[in-house]
C-alpha cells in the first residue's frame, strides 16, 4: 500500500465532516482519528509523516460524515490518559465523570476499600479506580450484557483486576455482598432533554444509558440510594454523577433517605455534577 502524508489524510477528514463541525472541532477530529487509528501524535503532524492509508478509510470517511461520533467510528475513547475500547452499548466516556473518579480516589486513599461501580458501561470508571488504587477491591454491574463483555475485554487489555456482573440494579437483592463505596453515573437526561442534544449524540449513543422519564427523573438515584443505605458499610460513601439541573433534589434525596455529610460538587464548567454522601455509623 502506498504511503500518504498524515496532512493529507486529515484535510481529507476535515474537508468531508465541514458541513457537521466548527472547524477547530473538525480539525480535532482529524487528529484524535489519525491518533487512535494510526498512532500519530502532535509531533507526527508537526513533521507531516508519511502513514499507509487506514483500512477502511473510505467508509470511515462515510461515517464521519454522516455524524457517527470519532470514538463509534473507531471503536476507542480516551479516558484518564487510557485507551478504552467501545461498542454501541457503552457511553462514549466525558471528561466530567473523569472528575467522579478523581473524587472517588480521594475517598479510597492508600487504604483497601471494596468498592462498586453500577452501570459501569465501558468499564471506563471501575477499571481507572483499580489502576490507580491497585489496593482496592472493584467489582462492577451493568444491565447490558455487551456492556460487560466490552468492560471485560477492557479490564484484560488495561491489566486492571475487576469483577463485572451482569445486573439490574432494580433487583439487586440476589446477593449479601457490601462496599465501602458505591460509585454510579446512571441514566439522567430527561427524555425532554432530547430536543436539546446534538444529532450525533442522540443518533448513535444508547438510550437506554442516557434518558430517563420527564416523570421520575431521579429514579435510579433512589433505589441506588436505598441499595447503598442497606449495602454501604457504616461511614461508607455514595458517590454520584447527576444532572446538572436536579443538585439540590439529589441533595434533598439524599437527606431523606438518612446519608450524611452530604456536598453538591461542581464540575470544571461550574455546574452541579457530582454528589457524595456518607451512610452514618451507626
Amino acid at each position: 500500500m502506498s504511503l500518504v502524508s498524515v496532512n493529507a489524510l486529515s484535510q481529507q477528514i476535515q474537508q468531508a465532516i465541514a458541513e457537521k463541525y466548527p472547524t477547530d472541532e473538525a480539525r480535532a477530529i482529524s487528529h484524535g482519528y489519525l491518533n487512535m487509528v494510526c498512532g500519530i501524535n502532535t509531533l507526527d503532524i508537526l513533521l507531516d509523516k508519511a502513514v499507509e492509508e487506514p483500512r477502511g478509510f473510505a467508509e470511515d470517511l462515510s461515517r464521519l460524515a454522516a455524524g457517527e461520533p470519532l470514538q463509534y467510528v473507531t471503536g476507542k475513547a480516551y479516558f484518564f490518559d487510557r485507551l478504552f475500547s467501545l461498542n454501541t452499548a457503552t457511553l462514549i466516556p466525558r471528561p466530567e465523570t473523569e472528575e467522579l473518579v478523581s473524587q472517588v480516589l480521594n475517598l479510597i486513599g492508600n487504604e483497601k476499600k471494596r468498592v462498586l461501580d453500577i452501570g459501569t458501561g465501558s468499564g471506563c470508571i471501575a477499571i481507572s479506580l483499580a489502576l490507580e488504587a491497585p489496593q482496592a477491591e472493584l467489582s462492577a454491574w451493568d444491565v447490558a450484557p455487551e456492556a460487560i463483555t466490552k468492560a471485560k475485554e477492557n479490564a484484560d487489555q488495561l491489566g486492571a483486576q475487576v469483577t463485572f456482573t451482569q445486573q439490574d440494579v432494580f433487583s439487586w437483592s440476589g446477593d449479601s455482598n457490601t462496599w465501602d463505596i458505591i460509585v454510579s453515573n446512571p441514566p439522567y437526561v430527561l427524555d425532554t432533554e432530547k430536543t436539546e442534544m446534538e444529532a450525533h449524540v442522540l443518533d448513535h449513543e444508547p438510550h437506554l444509558a442516557l434518558f430517563v422519564s420527564d416523570e421520575d427523573p431521579l429514579v435510579f438515584y433512589r433505589v441506588i440510594g436505598e441499595m447503598a443505605k442497606q449495602r454501604l458499610t457504616p461511614d461508607g460513601f455514595l458517590c454520584f454523577e447527576i444532572n446538572r439541573a436536579f443538585g439540590e433534589q439529589n441533595v434533598a434525596l439524599a437527606k431523606e433517605q438518612g446519608f450524611e455529610n452530604i456536598q453538591l460538587i461542581k464540575d470544571f464548567h461550574g455546574n452541579d455534577r457530582m454528589l457524595i454522601a456518607q451512610k452514618p455509623a451507626h
